[in-house]
């Protein structure tokens, strides 16, 4: 969880922070290759909560439910250091011979999500981004990078009110496999289930199909 202070309009308001929590982690998926067409997405469904906090602890809600946010993702190693943009730079001598690198898509499906009003299992409402559709072309360690933005307000876009970028929050390592080694997806999270009740556009599985149940973290998730 990452936060960062902010000060709100004409110092009338306590100093408060925008906090970040990834309530539901990514785990696995399964790598795309090259010309594959079962592109499975991240497992499960990563979810980012954002909070706007007081330094007394209340929480501005007015600011929360009326600010234009959005957040993008950003793949990176599992130490969270060396970005992978959408289309990378790799060394990919089995494409063409004579060509020591070149560019391939990295990462496939929706890197952005707009905010979400929503209620958690607990039934309290809340600002939820949600990344359904996000799928890494190569097995490997990766982290994400969840960036949350600030969209211009005003109807004529100025050089004084740019877009903000307010604050980003990384997610645990999780892991891509290869075809053979993929361990399947496992039965829809309680957490996704409820925002899907609630329109939002996470697709829901009733069974798993976990080669192996030997993971000791998955009760973890959400």
């Amino acid at each position: 969880m990452l936060s960062r202070d902010l000060n709100l309009q004409g110092g009338a308001e306590p100093q408060a922070r925008y906090v970040l929590s990834v309530v539901q982690q990514p785990r696995r998926a399964r790598a795309f290759g090259f010309g594959d067409r079962d592109r499975r997405p991240i497992d499960p469904c990563p979810i980012v909560q954002l909070r706007i906090v007081h330094s007394d602890g209340s929480e501005n809600h007015q600011l929360l439910w009326e600010g234009t946010f959005v957040m993008h993702a950003t793949l990176f190693d599992e130490s969270g250091t060396k970005e992978y943009s959408a289309a990378s730079l790799v060394a990919n001598a089995e494409l063409d011979a004579s060509a020591e690198e070149c560019y391939e898509q990295m990462v496939l499906g929706s890197l952005a999500s707009s905010a979400h009003h929503v209620r958690d299992l607990e039934d309290r409402r809340g600002c939820f981004f949600c990344f359904p559709d996000i799928r890494v072309r190569h097995p490997g360690r990766f982290r994400l990078r969840f960036t949350l933005i600030r969209l211009q307000t005003s109807v004529e876009p100025s050089p004084e009110e740019p877009i903000s970028v307010l604050e980003h929050v990384f997610s645990e390592q999780f892991t891509v496999y290869t075809a053979k080694e993929f361990p399947g997806v496992d039965e829809s999270t309680a957490l996704s289930k409820k925002l899907n009740h609630q329109g939002v556009g996470i697709p829901i599985r009733n069974k798993g199909r976990l080669k192996y149940e030997d993971d000791d973290d998955e009760g973890g998730t959400a």
